[in-house]
């Protein structure tokens, strides 16, 4: 991939307020942590919400750049500068994961307890804070390295792209069951790495739509952009489905529970908004050709998909931690959010930017 274009207009906006949002970032977190004196484990709830979604955007980032070094293609040009500008700033992610990790037993209850998990060889042999650190660690160093090398590549490189899907998918795996499912180790689903991927996608196609990632000398990638965020929408949703759907045909009781808890308020409505944002909203706003060829309506479509994803983040990780974590959550992803966007959309942005116009 030669010469990619500068930064779009809403990413430059990004880079221009780079430091008030850092500083916004910042004042949220010291907010949270105010929380977190008073009731910690609602606090921490709320910041791995936020940590999740943020995260889930960089690693769909990552999963991009991955797939376009396996597979080459045009599409990625005018999407390159706000993926690598995510992918780089994956080692970040690791002091936003400090705090829960020096409070782990206050967030997933095996820690203190490892009869929660339902076998003991689960807890023995792999629900353990040692095991849990290593694979964490593992999987965010692998990430950083490897999205380190996509973004530097540029190029189609089949070896490097095969090599950092695989990693991704067996980390994913490991992340979406430690991070996320072990809130409530009763539960636990095959397919969950897959969809937590496939929504990671996603949201990285929609943050990409979001910033109207069509500038001069690309015109008709918003078309391609569009086309892509369709199907991540159907495959999120199907593959969530599926996970519903094997638990109600099998009657499994201890996972039946799961989703009864997820049906109560305020956390069925929150199901249904996503729903509706997240896979009924790209799918029904982008199937007249006027719209997916519109950058200014696939912003909006973009936005609204974002929102939705954090609304399914919430959805699976707040039950655990009562009604509260709504708004801990949102206050987690403002928090993160605003300290990463000062990052990424700013020094980190703005050397992008000069490497690419370089040729480097």
């Amino acid at each position: 991939m030669s010469s990619p274009p500068a930064l779009p207009g809403a990413a430059a906006w990004l880079r221009a307020h780079a430091a008030w949002l850092c500083l916004g970032g910042i004042a949220a977190a010291g907010l949270l942590v105010l929380w977190g004196l008073a009731a910690p484990r609602v606090a921490l709830g709320g910041l791995l919400a936020g940590l999740l979604f943020w995260l889930g955007i960089a690693l769909g980032a990552y999963a991009l750049l991955a797939v376009h070094a396996l597979t080459g293609g045009r599409w990625l040009a005018a999407f390159f500068p706000v993926l690598a500008a995510a992918v780089v700033t994956l080692p970040v992610f690791a002091l936003f994961a400090l705090p829960l990790l020096l409070q782990a037993d206050a967030v997933w209850p095996w820690v203190g307890d490892p009869g929660a998990a339902r076998h003991p060889d689960v807890a023995r042999w792999y629900l353990n804070l040692p095991g849990f650190l290593t694979r964490g660690a593992v999987a965010l160093a692998g990430w950083s390295l490897l999205g380190l090398l996509l973004v530097g590549s540029g190029a189609r490189r089949p070896g490097l792209g095969a090599a950092a899907l695989v990693f991704h998918a067996v980390a994913l795996s490991a992340l979406g069951l430690d991070w996320v499912l072990s809130l409530e180790p009763a539960f636990h689903s095959t397919a969950f790495g897959m969809w937590l991927g496939v929504l990671q996608l996603l949201a990285a196609l929609a943050w990409c739509a979001l910033l109207e990632t069509e500038p001069a000398g690309t015109r008709g990638k918003a078309g391609d952009l569009a086309q892509m965020l369709m199907a991540a929408a159907l495959g999120a949703a199907y593959l969530g489905f599926v996970q519903y759907l094997v638990v109600w045909y099998g009657n499994l009781p201890h996972k039946t529970e799961w989703y009864l808890e997820r049906m109560a308020l305020p956390w069925l409505p929150m199901e249904v908004a996503s729903l509706g944002l997240a896979a009924i909203l790209p799918v029904l706003a982008l199937l007249p050709a006027v719209t997916r060829r519109s950058p200014r309506a696939l912003a909006w479509v973009g936005a609204g998909v974002l929102v939705g994803v954090l609304l399914r983040l919430l959805w699976l990780v707040g039950p655990g931690f009562g009604p509260l974590a709504v708004l801990s959550g949102l206050l987690g992803t403002v928090a993160v959010g605003g300290i990463w966007l000062g990052l990424a959309g700013g020094p980190i942005a703005a050397r992008l930017t000069q490497e690419m116009r370089h040729g480097t």
